[in-house]
């Protein structure tokens, strides 16, 4: 089941995403200045991780409606993850054998990947997701005895317990090379997939607005939006100990920068569920831009082309060094411009393989 808007927006943030961690390498930040980051002072990933709890909850109500089918949707989405998660190591291992690490080395690296102690620079929204289905499925036994809206509270419990500690993966576990705080980033999850469970009562509650308080609440929400770009007050919950990133709010999910997320989320929402005829421009715009084929190709195949951002991001790290400063722009701009016409090929083998398929089983 597809939602072309919501392929769109996926598309969008990965493309962001490559341009991003592009931007990451050294000497390189200045591609930060054509990324939306600019505007919104946010990434990605935060937005990933909430289409994905969103999508989870909004397939269990149109398709799944118990609890066996959404763990057996859960089950076959970690084991497929978690395959590619493996496969996004592959730059990880490759290195270790090119900085001549013996066989011991390389077989302790491939037992580090297997339990996500180690693997793929800037492969972490893999391992936020298998732990966030993960714990899901566990908790979605529960939902014989007890109401969606429960899933919350172990959910927040981890959350809470998580601001305290400001170790990368799961309370450390993973923080080897795990960045982000899943044990927060999880929270982010939960809400977004109860928010999934009611999607149609949103939608009919902003449909149901008079036009005047529509476009009130557009202007509300577009105000948090453009504002929250300014929110930096994240006052520590615990003692900080030394060593901690500059940008630990965000990697360890502090509550501001939640708020601040779900500012940017609830206007896009808003806009792209209802048009009236002053905003219906803007909402034109939005569909459009979040319809295009380049982006929906790409959001189709999220996880096969976040593996595939990877390698390539491994590659222009590996040969940075070798290129001065204008040919690391040049090397930049069609490293990115080869990223997006991927899902253009992808897509065409597709479709191309089931024509095929077509014809022979006509034939």
């Amino acid at each position: 089941m597809r939602f072309d808007l919501l392929d769109g927006v996926r598309g969008h943030l990965l493309f962001m995403m490559m341009l991003a961690h592009l931007g990451a390498q050294p000497g390189m930040g200045y591609l930060y200045d054509v990324h939306h980051v600019r505007i919104i002072q946010l990434l990605s990933a935060e937005f990933l991780v909430i289409l994905s709890g969103l999508l989870v909850g909004i397939l269990y109500v149109i398709k799944f409606q118990e609890r066996r089918k959404l763990a057996r949707f859960l089950n076959q989405r970690i084991r497929k993850i978690y395959v590619y998660y493996l496969i996004s190591a592959g730059p990880f291992l490759m290195f270790l054998v090119l900085e001549g690490g013996g066989l011991g080395q390389f077989a302790f690296g491939v037992g580090e990947v297997l339990l996500i102690q180690n693997g793929g620079a800037y492969s972490d929204i893999l391992p936020i997701y298998v732990y966030c289905f993960a714990l899901l499925f566990v908790l979605s036994f529960g939902l014989a005895y007890l109401p969606q809206i429960t899933l919350l509270i172990p959910s927040a419990l981890i959350y809470v317990a998580s601001l305290f500690n400001y170790d990368g993966g799961v309370f450390g576990w993973g923080g080897k090379f795990l960045v982000f705080d899943i044990a927060a980033w999880q929270f982010l999850f939960f809400l977004s997939y109860l928010a999934g469970l009611y999607f149609r009562e949103i939608v009919d509650w902003v449909n149901d607005l008079s036009e005047t308080a529509f476009v009130a609440l557009l202007v509300i929400c577009a105000g948090f939006a453009l504002g929250q770009r300014w929110a930096f007050w994240y006052p520590a919950l615990g003692e900080m100990p030394d060593g901690v990133p500059g940008n630990w709010f965000r990697m360890h999910l502090h509550p501001v920068h939640i708020l601040r997320t779900f500012a940017v989320a609830a206007f896009v929402t808003v806009v792209m569920i209802r048009a009236v005829p002053l905003t219906a421009w803007l909402t034109k715009v939005f569909r459009w831009y979040f319809s295009l084929p380049l982006l929906r190709y790409c959001g189709i195949w999220a996880i096969q082309m976040f593996v595939i951002h990877v390698y390539v991001i491994a590659l222009f790290a590996y040969l940075l060094p070798q290129w001065g400063a204008t040919a690391r722009f040049g090397w930049a701009v069609a490293f990115q411009a080869g990223y997006m016409l991927i899902p253009y090929f992808i897509h065409y083998g597709v479709v191309r393989r089931r024509q095929v398929l077509a014809a022979r089983s006509a034939s």
